[in-house]
Formats: structure tokens, sequence, C-alpha cells
């Protein structure tokens, strides 16, 4: 019974392409520049309280723009295992990490709209830790 779930699962979380992934985590960010930089307040409503200590909307925008073109450019380059794009996942990773915190700290209980930031903050992590847990698989099962 366990193992019609665990190999299929298994499968997906290792043995798939992350491609998707990024594009959406792209998309998502380039999303984030776009809104930041609409007309009004952002930072004005409470989610975004401590955000706002932080830095302002133009600054999180560029943030956002920036990380979304970098993402968009591992994709197009095909360069998922380089020394940049492992340390971009590290930066994407903290920034998802970071901005959900934050939003999650500022208004009790949290809105539920966060919940698809909480699963996009997920898939940055996991695109960050998932090499380091398949080379730690690999060299436990080699020895």
């Amino acid at each position: 019974m366990l193992e019609k779930i665990y190999s299929p699962l298994s499968r997906a979380i290792f043995d798939s392409d992350m491609t998707a992934i990024r594009l959406t985590l792209s998309i998502a960010e380039m999303c984030w520049g776009v809104m930041l930089l609409w007309p009004g307040d952002t930072f004005a409503r409470t989610t975004y309280t401590i955000m706002g200590a932080v830095t302002g909307e133009y600054t999180w925008a560029a943030v956002f723009f920036l990380t979304a073109i970098f993402q968009f450019s591992i994709v197009v380059q095909d360069d998922y295992h380089g020394k940049v794009a492992r340390y971009f996942a590290a930066w994407n990773a903290w920034l998802w990490g970071f901005v959900v915190v934050l939003i999650v700290l500022s208004l009790h209980p949290p809105p539920a709209a966060i919940g698809g930031e909480i699963a996009l903050m997920c898939a940055a992590i996991w695109i960050w830790a998932r090499p380091f847990i398949i080379a730690e698989g690999l060299q436990r099962a080699n020895r």
C-alpha cells in the first residue's frame, strides 16, 4: 500500500525536472514587482508592515524584478547546475522565506491568501535543498 504512494511521490520529488517550478517562481517574482509598482501605497496595509520597515516598495519591486530576470535566464539558458544557478537558488530560497515570514509576522492570523506564497517559498527552498539531499543520498548509497 505504501509503495503505491512512496514510489510515485519519490519520482515526483527527486526525479522530476524543476523547470516548470523555476518558471512559475519567475512569473510570481515578476508579478510581485508589478504589483509593488502599481499606483497607490501597497505597504499601507497591515500585511506588509514589517516589509515596509525593512525597505520601501520600489526597492522591493527592484529586488523582485531582478530576481525574476535571473530566474528566467536560468530557465532560458537551461543551466540548472552551474555555480550561478546554485548561488541563485540559495538567494531565492532566502528571499521567499524572508518575505513569507515578514508577512506572517505582520498579521495575526495570517491572511489565507499567503498560502500561495508559502507554496512558492517551499518550492524555492526545495530547488536549493534538493541537490544537497540527492548528493548525501548518493554518498550514503556508495558506502
